[in-house]
């Protein structure tokens, strides 16, 4: 996990500008309640990636580091649920340029994770 502690912050939706890279983002993707049971239960998207300016090998290697940590994992502090499943469905690979001329490298993944009451 040496990659991923090298990642400084971890951000909800969006990072505050200026911020030191490399960071990880993640946001609701989309989902919520499927009603197909008397008790309550959620299916969401959550997509988590990793952001650097460094490489894409950089952004690739945090991102591995992530997956190992979700995918097929229990989430344990969901207040008020319990998680059965947190698996990753696609992956997220991007690159942007900034106006400066620099190459930021977006990698991860969108992961789907079951929630019951």
């Amino acid at each position: 996990m040496a990659k991923l502690a090298g990642a400084t912050s971890v951000y909800d939706a969006v990072a505050p500008r200026g911020v030191s890279l490399p960071y990880v983002v993640f946001h609701w993707q989309g989902g919520g309640d499927e009603n197909i049971t008397p008790t309550r239960f959620k299916n969401v998207l959550y997509t988590v990636k990793a952001v650097s300016e460094t490489s894409a090998k950089n952004a690739g290697e945090i991102d591995s580091e992530i997956d190992a940590l979700l995918h097929g994992t229990t989430l344990t502090d969901v207040t008020g649920w319990t998680n059965f499943w947190c698996m990753r469905e696609t992956d997220v690979d991007f690159v942007e340029t900034t106006p400066e001329g620099q190459n930021i490298w977006h990698q991860g993944g969108t992961y789907r994770i079951r929630l019951n009451e």
